[in-house]
């Protein structure tokens, strides 16, 4: 019966089945003597759902309104309540629906990292990747009621079947992709450029198969289309960002807020809203520098700095180390780098203690980006 696995799933679904246990043990444990006891079950569908999980929730349960607060949760895109609600056959257990969704789409991710690293790296780069990202310190939203391990597993997979020459497979996962998250349109000249590299930089009007890479808009021209219906206007989730949680474009002005969190707040804000924020930022940018200098394959490379610069736009950081973690090259280039002992160990240990110190501060409700 093993024998027929496949090999990828073998190697990489046990070691992140125990990493997700024990930090599920961990929320639990901490969720339990914050909030007193209660049944099991029910700690379990609350553990995780924090901050922005209530707004997925009730989306799948009312979807998308123009009155009061619900008006607000346009900015979240459609895929993942989508299929909370489509998996979801009694409220009382929605959460549980959430978080299997959440929790079976980063397996998925995981299984595809390890294909994808496996066809340029080998056997050992890529077990240390899906190890790396197993246990980056925001690695809980993974276990989350959030669409980090969604959105993971579509792009993951859009890069590997595009590497394998099946475009339209790849198109429709960057099409799923852009209606879960924004940041799914970077796959548009990635893929492109993924395409155009295998045809060695040569287009023929006969070579259909480039309209595939385009299908990442297509699923934001949807979610457009769901703002419109809604709200009357096609950009109302822009106004919305800009007014109530007041972001703008000004990289600038966000690495002096997140400066002057680091340096003012009381802990554990100053860690959080402040010097985590900036080292996580640190960290993309030595990725992006990294990936350059190892001259990492450009679609790949062209996503990583893309989401790097995305990431770090903003004038209020406030996510930027969940964001960071979806730049799923930065995994490869620290497997890289871990074929070295003493990198290996030390990554280990940093992140292992960051992903303990985040996930419990996350399980007691304080915010963690």
């Amino acid at each position: 019966m093993l024998a027929r696995i496949p090999y990828p799933v073998k190697v990489a679904i046990p070691s992140s089945l125990v990493i997700k246990f024990l930090i599920f043990s961990l929320g639990f444990v901490v969720t339990w003597l914050n909030q007193g006891p209660s049944s099991p079950l029910s700690i379990v569908m609350n553990q995780f759902y924090r901050w922005d999980s209530p707004h997925y929730i009730d989306i799948a349960k009312n979807w998308y309104v123009n009155a009061g607060e619900q008006r607000l949760f346009i900015v979240f895109f459609p895929l993942y309540p989508a299929l909370i609600k489509l998996t979801t056959f009694d409220y009382q257990y929605i959460n549980l629906s959430a978080l299997l969704i959440s929790n079976v789409s980063s397996l998925v991710a995981i299984v595809y990292l390890f294909k994808l690293t496996n066809i340029d790296f080998g056997d050992s780069i890529s077990r240390r990747a899906i190890l790396y990202l197993n246990i980056f310190p925001t690695a809980y939203f993974l276990c989350a009621i959030y669409t980090e391990g969604l959105f993971l597993a579509t792009v993951i997979a859009c890069f590997y079947y595009a590497r394998m020459g099946k475009w339209p497979l790849a198109g429709l996962l960057g099409m799923f992709s852009s209606l879960t998250r924004i940041n799914g349109l970077i796959l548009l000249p990635a893929l492109a450029i993924e395409y155009l590299r295998q045809k060695e930089w040569k287009l023929k009007r006969s070579d259909a198969n480039l309209v595939w890479t385009g299908l990442p808009l297509v699923g934001f021209l949807i979610y457009l289309g769901i703002n419109y219906q809604v709200t009357g206007g096609f950009f109302t989730f822009m106004e919305i960002e800009r007014t109530h949680w007041h972001q703008s474009i000004d990289p600038l002005l966000g690495l002096t807020s997140a400066w002057q969190w680091a340096t003012t707040a009381p802990f554990p804000n100053s860690v959080t809203a402040g010097s985590a924020q900036i080292v996580f930022a640190v960290l993309g940018f030595l990725a992006v520098v990294g990936g350059f200098l190892l001259r990492f394959r450009l679609s790949y490379y062209v996503y990583m700095l893309l989401t790097w610069m995305v990431s770090v736009s903003t004038g209020w950081w406030i996510s930027v180390p969940r964001y960071i973690m979806t730049m799923f090259p930065l995994f490869m280039l620290l497997g890289v780098f871990g074929q070295r002992k003493r990198f290996d160990r030390a990554v280990l240990i940093v992140f292992s203690a960051f992903l303990f110190f985040f996930t419990t501060l996350f399980s007691m409700g304080w915010w963690t980006f």
